[in-house]
């Protein structure tokens, strides 16, 4: 009996909405919900790729008086059932009308898009008669002439309810953009943009969005500015230091970016930073080169190598002399001489010195041995001598003796 009166309500509640002549006022709007769309464009990682995305979160709230009652009725009797027919709604209304609108725009073109919901479905209830719609879009950019990021979507929005097309309605649509990024288009023009963040109020359109492709904005940078670089090496810490400096025009945020990931994708530098000038952008950075020392009796070589991220007009080399290889390398090349053969030659002499003095000393040592030997042999010959003559004065002779 609840089922009946259910479906009954529900065709008394669409038969209320549609006009009699609906199909010749289809470009009526359907005063069925208030809806806030938010939609941040990012670069997302799919299956090893980056690929542009737009993750878009939509707020619904249902204002429609006759729709209200009939939830309001339906709660009453089977709360469950009527959020679920709430959802629903939601979801053939909102959900729908956007894959419907991204479809029509992609038709007979060669790219295709790919829509990810959330694990539970795209659409929350949050509260009574209210529902979040989440889903992710891609690719939301695709590439022109290699000049721009365009989005494909945009134009007249429009939803079918009961077969009747309505204008779809929003209240307020939030686009959030790469903050790094020159934008090149936003048609309409919105009420506010501020940071890459853009506010439109009360339409019932995609806007038509483009974007500068970063690449090509970093080339025209380069191409109107005059290039140097300032290069010193700490042959102690094997470090190089670098100071490039653009000077003839201004650096948008998105040149200061690409132009840093350039330096980062060739250089590898341990740190690396950019600042802003009057009419340019200067960026310093340290960076571990390969390096290989030849070193010599009288000084040492070091042969440093770093690869540039592209052409400078000028480069100098602090302490050195360099020379450009293949493919933007920077061979450079730095000296020291050696005080190393001042210490050989002091420490030659020394020892030359020692050897010199231990070898008289040594002589004279012996010649003292000598000597003093001579004298213990003379000393001896005269004792002996001595000694005989006093074994004679005592030995008594045979002839003297008295005899018995």
């Amino acid at each position: 009996m609840v089922k009946k009166l259910s479906i009954l309500l529900a065709v008394m509640v669409i038969f209320s909405l549609i006009p009699t002549n609906a199909l010749a006022e289809e470009n009526k709007p359907l005063n069925l919900f208030d809806v806030s769309v938010f939609l941040r464009v990012s670069q997302l990682n799919v299956n090893g790729s980056l690929v542009w995305a737009g993750s878009f979160t939509i707020e619904a709230k249902l204002v429609n008086r006759t729709f209200v009652n009939y939830f309001d009725s339906l709660a009453k009797v089977n709360e469950t059932n009527a959020t679920r027919e709430f959802a629903k709604l939601v979801y053939g209304v909102i959900y729908e009308s956007f894959k419907d609108f991204v479809n029509s725009k992609l038709s007979g073109s060669n790219v295709s898009a790919v829509i990810y919901v959330p694990p539970g479905g795209p659409v929350q209830v949050i509260g009574k008669w209210r529902a979040v719609v989440r889903f992710t879009l891609t690719p939301f950019f695709v590439n022109k002439d290699g000049k721009y990021l365009v989005c494909p979507y945009y134009g007249s929005m429009s939803m079918k309810f009961m077969g009747v097309v309505y204008p779809f309605r929003w209240n307020k649509f939030t686009l959030v953009l790469p903050r790094d990024y020159d934008i090149y288009t936003l048609v309409p023009a919105p009420k506010e943009l501020v940071d890459n963040v853009a506010v439109w109020v009360d339409g019932d359109y995609f806007p038509m969005v483009q974007l500068y492709n970063p690449v090509y904005r970093l080339v025209q940078f380069l191409n109107s500015t005059k290039r140097y670089l300032n290069v010193s090496f700490d042959p102690e810490e094997g470090l190089v230091y670098f100071n490039a400096t653009f000077i003839g025009a201004n650096a948008t945020p998105s040149v200061e970016a690409t132009l840093l990931e350039s330096f980062r994708e060739t250089m590898h530098p341990l740190s690396i930073s950019a600042s802003k000038m009057p009419d340019g952008l200067r960026v310093i950075g340290v960076v571990k080169p390969q390096v290989s020392v030849k070193k010599g009796w009288r000084s040492v070589q070091w042969l440093v190598v770093v690869k540039l991220p592209g052409r400078f007009d000028n480069i100098t080399v602090i302490g050195g002399k360099y020379q450009l290889g293949p493919d933007n390398t920077l061979i450079m090349e730095f000296r020291e001489a050696r005080n190393t053969y001042l210490y050989f030659l002091a420490g030659g002499l020394v020892i030359a010195g020692v050897v010199a003095f231990l070898f008289l000393r040594r002589r004279g040592t012996s010649g003292v041995e000598k000597r003093g030997e001579a004298e213990s042999g003379e000393g001896s010959k005269k004792g002996t001598e001595s000694s005989s003559e006093r074994g004679t004065e005592l030995t008594p002779s045979e002839g003297d003796g008295d005899g018995p």
